[in-house]
């Protein structure tokens, strides 16, 4: 008996290490059927070697998921997504993505607010309107993570 418990034990412990590693590593999108600057958003992201999930939800469905987030309404945006277990709403560009381990532990996300021409996504040939990246909590408190000119 006890040479098949540790085997098992092993097994059962990469096996859920590997699974944990995978899903924390995955950008889960969720979005509207309807719209098509989400879906070049998460095109993008895959294109820079991110693994992303996307799932089609209803307008309602996705309200729901800015609320149990905590997402304040001044950054809304048309889709959000979870990556680390951070929160991640809008057109947030690659570099911001791959450097979220540096924000704030107290924040639970990052967002850009709206949908800025020239953000990944919101391709307007070369034009490109600033905007900034906004660390958020669940409280609604609000700091810069990254401007963009």
């Amino acid at each position: 008996m006890k040479k098949l418990l540790l085997p098992s034990i092993i097994a059962i412990s990469v096996f859920t290490s590997t699974a944990y590693a995978s899903n924390h590593n995955v950008v889960e999108v969720y979005k509207t059927e309807s719209c098509g600057c989400c879906t070049l958003w998460a095109d993008g992201v895959k294109e820079a070697g991110f693994n992303v999930k996307e799932n089609i939800v209803s307008e309602t469905q996705l309200m729901k998921k800015y609320q149990q987030a905590g997402v304040p309404n001044n950054l809304l945006s048309c889709h959000f997504a979870t990556y680390q277990g951070k929160d991640l709403v809008g057109h947030i560009p690659v570099d911001s993505l791959k450097n979220i381990d540096l924000m704030d532990k107290s924040k639970s996300g990052i967002a850009v607010a709206g949908m800025p021409t020239g953000s990944l996504g919101m391709y307007a040939g070369d034009y490109k309107e600033s905007y900034q990246v906004i660390a958020f909590d669940k409280s609604g408190n609000q700091s810069l993570f990254k401007s963009y000119n």
